[in-house]
């Protein structure tokens, strides 16, 4: 009995870091949705909630990261467990970077709020952020799942992404042209599409740890 003991605490703690980034995952997910729904009608009680969940969100990374690092010094993983641990903590930094651009957005929509923002431009960024939200499951499950077609998937995903961002910055350079009361909010819709994207970005960055931890090639590097 004895001799299995290190081996069930070793495969416990594996679950629960499992868990754990479950958890980040989710909490990552929803706030994309708030702010999606902040998007498309702004309420304070939500853009409070986002940028609670984002603090909530960066709090939670820390302790997952230092549990990794407490787990590689005392449990001393090998091969594929330590590549795993290892990649974590590299997607964990991504999730946490996701709460603070959620945060950052929902500020960016509290200053255009009361804008009449032309149809077009609202759509196209709610757009956006549903297809990030199909992105960031995605990137999560991959990880997880060890899914090696569905994680270079994401770099195709991307595309779509940057073709409504530079649609978003023509139509908003349009607009301002066309109507001069828009002009002082340029900066925050421009903002607020540049941050979205670049959580994308965030969602292919895990594609790409995902790739290297199963192949230990680097995506358009050396494969």
């Amino acid at each position: 009995m004895s001799e299995k003991t290190p081996g069930i605490s070793f495969q416990n703690r594996m679950d629960n870091i499992v868990d754990d980034y479950r958890e980040l995952g989710n909490l990552a997910i929803r706030l994309n949705g708030d702010v999606v729904k902040l998007l498309e009608n702004y309420d304070e009680s939500v853009h409070k909630s986002i940028s609670a969940g984002s603090s909530t969100l960066d709090i939670k990374t820390i302790n997952l990261e230092r549990v990794c690092i407490r787990f590689m010094a005392t449990e001393q993983p090998l091969a594929k467990d330590l590549l795993f641990i290892e990649s974590m903590l590299r997607v964990i930094s991504h999730i946490k970077r996701v709460g603070h651009l959620c945060a950052k957005i929902a500020d960016s929509i509290r200053n255009i709020r009361d804008v009449a923002i032309p149809k077009k431009i609202l759509n196209q960024l709610a757009l956006m952020g549903e297809y990030i939200g199909i992105m960031l499951k995605k990137s999560f499950s991959v990880f997880l799942n060890h899914d090696l077609d569905k994680a270079r998937e994401l770099d195709r995903d991307d595309d779509k992404i940057d073709e409504l961002y530079d649609s978003i910055l023509n139509e908003v350079t349009s607009t301002m042209i066309n109507d001069a009361e828009f002009a002082p909010y340029i900066i925050d819709t421009i903002f607020l599409a540049r941050y979205m994207e670049r959580i994308a970005d965030k969602a292919v960055s895990i594609g790409s740890r995902t790739i290297f931890m199963i192949t230990l090639k680097r995506p358009g590097i050396d494969e």
